[in-house]
C-alpha cells in the first residue's frame, strides 16, 4: 500500500515537471516572436549592423533566427497625368498663368435638379356668384394682360390661353473659394446646353463643352467679377451668413424662352416635373472668356424662375387690394408679389469640369527637368514609381517581409512667385494597373492595392507597403505558371486588351511593378478629427504642385530614392 501510495506521488510529480516544461517552452515561443516583431520596428531606426540585436537571448537551438534591414533603389519618373475622372461636386471656372505650367483654364457644366412633387402655382380664376359678383378664386398666378402687368411675359398655350407669366429668370453661382488674385478684373458667361449630360465620359476633365453646347446660339448671359466683390460691406462681406456669389439675370427674351418652356413642361407633366425636367432644361455651360489670374470654386448653382402672384384672401381666395392708394390714383391697386422656383446642381445631377492645362509647357517640365518629380494639380503630372520587386524576391528568396518603407522627399517651394500653388496635403500611391477603376468604381484605400498618407517634414512617407509588395511577386509568379499554359490576354485599366506569350512582355506590357503618386481630396464622415472615417477619395482639382527628388530621363535614373525592407529568416 506504501508503494502504491509512492508511486502515485511520483506520477503527479511527474506530471508536474512536464507542465512546467511545457510552458517554459510556450513562454520561449512567445518571446521569439515578441523579439521578431520589435526587430521589425526597431530597424527603420536602425542599419545594417544591428541585424543580430538581441538574438543571444534565444536558447541555443533558436538563435537561427535572423533580421536584417536592406535597402533598395526606386526609379521614379514624371508622367503626364491626361485626361483623369473627376466625380465631384465642385465647378471650377477661370484662367491661371503660370511663369512654370503655363496657362491652366477651367470651366464646367451642370445639370439642374427638379425637386420631386414641385409644380408652379394655378393662374388666378375667380368663379362667379348667381348675381354676377366674384364669390371665390382659385390659383395665384397673375394671367390678367392689364397696365398693370406689364412688368411680366405672359406664356400661353398652343390655344392661345395664358398659363401663366415669367417676371425673370436669374442664375447664381455660389462659390466658397478661389485661388489666385482676388481683385483680377474676370467676365464669365453663361450657356444653355442642347444635349443632356451622359456618363460615364461626362465626368472626364477631357470632355469638350462644345459637344453639349451652340456658343453662336446658346448663350444665355455674361457677368463681369472679382473674387473679392468691394463693391459690398466689409461687415456684410466678412459675416458668417454671406456667401459670395455671381449673378448673372437673363434678358427678357432669354428669360421668356428658358421660363416659359419650364412653365409649359410643368403645366403638361404636374407633379411629375421632375421626370421630365432634363428634357426641358439640359442644363448650363459656364466658362471664364475674360481675365487671366483666379479660378473659383463654384460649390453651388441655382436658378430661379420668377413669377408674379396675388395677394389673396385665405377664405375665399380673392385678391386683395393694397392698404395704400399709390400716388396719382385714385383706385386702390391688386396687392401683387414676386416669388420663384428654384432648381439646383446637386448629386442627383452630373457636374462636369473640362480643365485645360498648357501641354507644351507641362512636357517640356516631363523631358527636361533633371533630378526630380512633379506633381501638378490638376490633370496635370503625376509621380510614377518603378517598384524593385525581382531584386527584393531575388535577395531575400525565402525571407519573411515584416516592413517595407517608402517616403518621397520634396524639395522647398519656390516663393518668388506673387499667387504661389501650395503643396498637395494628402497623395495616394496606387498601382497604375487600377488608377482610373479606382475613381470611377468610388473605391476606398485598401492598404495593398492603394496607400494614403500627408505631406509631414517635407516627405510623403509610406511606413509599411509590405502588402503590396507580396502581391506584385504573387502576381509575377501566377502569370510564370499561365505563361507555361500558353498566351494571356492582358486587360489594361482603360478595358484595352493585348495578347503576351513571354514573360518579358508580360512585365512590359501588364505594369505590374509600377505605381502612380496621385494627390487627392478626401472627405470624412464627421467634421470632428476623432472617430471619422474616410468616405471618399476623389482626385485633387485644386492649382497645386510640388517637386519631389528623384527623375529619370532617357532611361537613365537620377537621385533615385529608397526602399527600406525588414526581412527576418530562420537558418534551418
Amino acid at each position: 500500500m506504501l508503494v502504491m501510495t509512492s508511486m502515485t506521488e511520483y506520477g503527479k510529480l511527474a506530471k508536474i515537471k512536464k507542465s512546467k516544461q511545457i510552458k517554459t517552452h510556450q513562454s520561449i515561443m512567445k518571446l521569439k516572436y515578441a523579439l521578431i516583431a520589435l526587430l521589425t520596428v526597431s530597424f527603420f531606426g536602425c542599419d545594417d549592423n544591428t541585424a543580430g540585436l538581441g538574438l543571444g537571448l534565444f536558447p541555443g537551438g533558436d538563435q537561427g533566427i535572423k533580421g536584417q534591414l536592406s535597402t533598395f533603389d526606386v526609379t521614379t519618373e514624371s508622367v503626364l497625368a491626361g485626361s483623369i475622372y473627376a466625380k465631384t461636386n465642385i465647378g471650377y471656372v477661370g484662367k491661371f498663368t503660370d511663369p512654370t505650367f503655363g496657362t491652366y483654364k477651367a470651366g464646367f457644366m451642370a445639370g439642374l435638379n427638379c425637386p420631386e412633387g414641385l409644380t408652379f402655382p394655378a393662374v388666378y380664376t375667380v368663379t362667379q356668384s348667381s348675381n354676377g359678383n366674384p364669390s371665390k378664386a382659385t390659383g395665384v398666378m397673375v394671367g390678367d394682360e392689364s397696365e398693370d402687368n406689364k412688368d411680366v411675359t405672359f406664356i400661353k398655350d398652343s390655344n392661345g390661353k395664358i398659363i401663366g407669366n415669367i417676371h425673370t429668370v436669374e442664375v447664381y453661382m455660389l462659390y466658397n473659394g478661389y485661388f489666385g488674385d482676388s481683385l483680377t478684373a474676370c467676365r464669365l458667361s453663361l450657356y444653355e446646353l442642347n444635349k443632356k449630360l451622359s456618363t460615364p465620359d461626362a465626368y472626364l476633365t477631357s470632355i469638350d463643352p462644345t459637344n453639349y453646347c451652340n456658343k453662336s446660339t446658346g448663350l444665355l448671359g455674361t457677368k463681369a467679377y472679382t473674387a473679392v466683390d468691394m463693391s459690398i460691406k466689409d461687415s456684410l462681406r466678412n459675416s458668417s451668413s454671406y456667401s459670395p456669389n455671381i449673378r448673372v439675370n437673363l434678358k427678357s427674351q432669354i428669360a421668356e424662352r428658358v421660363g416659359g418652356t419650364i412653365l409649359k413642361a410643368s403645366r403638361d407633366y404636374g407633379k411629375d416635373l421632375y421626370k421630365h425636367f432634363g428634357d426641358s432644361f439640359k442644363g448650363l455651360y459656364v466658362e471664364s472668356d475674360y481675365g487671366d489670374g483666379t479660378i473659383l470654386y463654384v460649390n453651388q448653382v441655382q436658378m430661379n424662375v420668377v413669377y408674379k402672384c396675388y395677394a389673396t384672401d385665405s377664405i375665399t381666395g380673392l385678391k386683395l387690394k393694397k392698404k395704400v392708394k399709390e400716388e396719382g390714383d385714385l383706385t386702390y391697386k391688386d396687392s401683387t408679389y414676386y416669388t420663384y422656383r428654384t432648381f439646383l446642381s446637386t448629386r442627383e445631377v452630373i457636374q462636369a469640369n473640362s480643365l485645360e492645362n498648357d501641354e507644351n509647357a507641362i512636357n517640356d517640365l516631363i523631358n527636361n527637368s533633371l533630378n526630380c518629380t512633379y506633381l501638378k494639380t490638376p490633370s496635370g503630372i503625376f509621380t510614377e514609381a518603378t517598384l524593385p520587386i525581382d531584386k527584393i524576391e531575388s535577395k531575400l528568396l525565402g525571407d519573411t517581409l515584416n516592413a517595407v518603407k517608402l517616403a518621397f522627399s520634396n524639395y522647398n517651394q519656390d516663393s518668388d512667385k506673387k499667387f504661389g500653388m501650395s503643396i498637395p496635403t494628402n497623395v495616394m500611391l496606387i498601382r497604375k494597373q487600377i488608377k482610373d477603376s479606382f475613381f470611377k468604381k468610388n473605391q476606398l484605400h485598401d492598404g495593398i492595392s492603394s496607400f494614403l498618407t500627408a505631406n509631414s517634414s517635407n516627405q510623403y512617407t509610406f511606413s509599411n507597403i509590405t502588402k503590396l509588395i507580396n502581391a506584385c511577386i504573387a502576381e509575377k509568379n501566377k502569370a510564370i505558371q499561365d505563361l507555361e499554359k500558353g498566351p494571356i490576354t492582358i486587360t489594361r485599366d482603360d478595358n484595352t486588351t493585348v495578347t503576351v506569350t513571354n514573360l518579358e512582355d508580360w512585365k512590359k506590357e501588364s505594369g505590374w511593378d509600377k505605381v502612380l503618386l496621385i494627390p487627392v481630396l478626401l472627405t470624412y464622415d464627421s467634421t470632428t478629427s476623432t472617430n471619422s472615417n474616410i468616405i471618399s477619395i476623389q482626385h485633387d482639382l485644386k492649382p497645386g504642385y510640388v517637386r519631389l527628388k528623384g527623375g529619370k530621363k532617357n532611361d537613365q535614373s537620377f537621385n533615385n530614392i529608397k526602399m527600406e525592407v525588414t526581412s527576418t529568416h530562420f537558418d534551418r
